[in-house]
């Protein structure tokens, strides 16, 4: 089902997350289209780490010197623009929590701090959460706007509010709301409020000597998972997505309370997702079965059915959002959205049937409410 561009940059993927040797046979003798294989770095949002893994082949199997310097280039940006981020997002949250608002950095930056290299991570927004208290939203929006931020989205019911601050897009969160399944939306207020009452927040060292706060271990561990879903669910999640949740696992793998998970994703109606998955990581990504908690070998079978579908919605659904794409009239939007969105529930319903149309009917309701 898979095709040779998608195994190649799995297989560069793998060497480059985990610091294996790539599998030359991919490349051996094989037809390399290295414009397509470029293509689907930028869809996954992978060039850095795919990057790191072409100096691990021989120059015979390398691609073309304009190609691959064109890479190297990219990856150099990417590694700038993380150094930025490291330097500024701790300067950041200190100023924000001098106003005496506690704030989680969530994934992103966070979890790129788990990779073998960090500054290969291809980085994007700022997400903070600053839901604490209930005026700790607006008053955190307050502050942004005070460091000279400007607004540039903002949603109500405490949910979203986006700035742009120091050309750093910057996105604060008050509350958490995610469409996975039935139970998940029932059960998770309670359970993330649980986490912050009992659970200790967790300080890490980024862009030096600075620290950071993010999420407790067991809030993290399921979070980073279910943010994922949450994009499989509904849109489209991206393999880098995929791999901020396995090297988060390895990297804190003996921090993370397994029993405790287990009972976690049972509580969240999770564990479905999370074993499929996992074999899927095991199997397809390299990742070691003892490094994956909860791994489960009766889960095989599904793996590159869900390799197939990350690789045909693109990170954040941007391969879809990208054939929607028309201009004119609202009404034809909505119907060309709805149309290419049925293929994601479509390919969804084979694998996850009832969380799948629980997803649907909320994307309709939701669609025909914004008409």
């Amino acid at each position: 089902m898979l095709s040779l561009s998608e195994r190649q940059l799995i297989g560069l993927l793998k060497a480059g997350i985990w610091g294996t040797e790539v599998d030359r046979q991919l490349f051996d003798g094989q037809t390399v289209d290295w414009d397509k294989l470029i293509s689907l770095c930028d869809q996954q949002t992978v060039v850095g780490v795919v990057t790191d893994a072409l100096t691990m082949l021989p120059t015979s199997m390398q691609p073309p010197k304009s190609k691959y310097f064109l890479l190297v280039k990219q990856a150099g940006e990417i590694e700038k623009e993380n150094v930025k981020m490291y330097d500024m997002v701790p300067n950041l949250i200190e100023e924000i929590e001098k106003e005496g608002i506690k704030t989680w950095l969530l994934k992103g930056q966070g979890v790129g701090l788990c990779y073998r290299n960090p500054y290969r991570r291809t980085s994007g927004d700022v997400d903070l959460f600053v839901g604490f208290t209930p005026s700790d939203y607006s008053h955190a929006k307050e502050t942004l706007v005070g460091l000279g931020a400007n607004a540039t989205d903002i949603e109500d019911h405490r949910q979203h509010a986006e700035y742009s601050w120091h050309d750093i897009i910057v996105e604060l969160h008050g509350i958490i709301r995610m469409k996975i399944c039935k139970q998940f939306d029932e059960q998770f207020p309670q359970w993330m409020q649980r986490c912050m009452e009992q659970e200790e927040s967790v300080r890490k060292k980024a862009g030096g000597t600075r620290m950071i706060y993010m999420p407790p271990y067991r809030f993290d561990a399921v979070f980073i998972f279910a943010h994922a879903m949450n994009h499989y669910m509904t849109s489209g999640v991206g393999i880098r997505q995929i791999c901020d949740w396995m090297c988060y696992l390895a990297k804190n793998h003996g921090k993370i309370d397994v029993p405790q998970l287990e009972k976690d994703l049972d509580e969240l109606g999770l564990t479905k997702f999370w074993k499929m998955f996992a074999s899927m990581a095991v199997h397809r990504l390299g990742m070691k079965k003892e490094l994956m908690p909860l791994y489960d070998d009766t889960f095989q079978g599904q793996d590159e059915r869900l390799l197939h579908h990350i690789f045909t919605t693109g990170n954040f659904g941007y391969v879809q959002r990208k054939k929607q794409q028309v201009g004119g009239n609202l009404i034809l939007k909505k119907l060309k959205t709805f149309y290419g969105q049925l293929y994601v529930y479509w390919d969804n319903v084979w694998v996850f049937p009832w969380e799948t149309l629980y997803c649907f009917k909320h994307f309709v309701t939701k669609g025909i409410r914004k008409l």
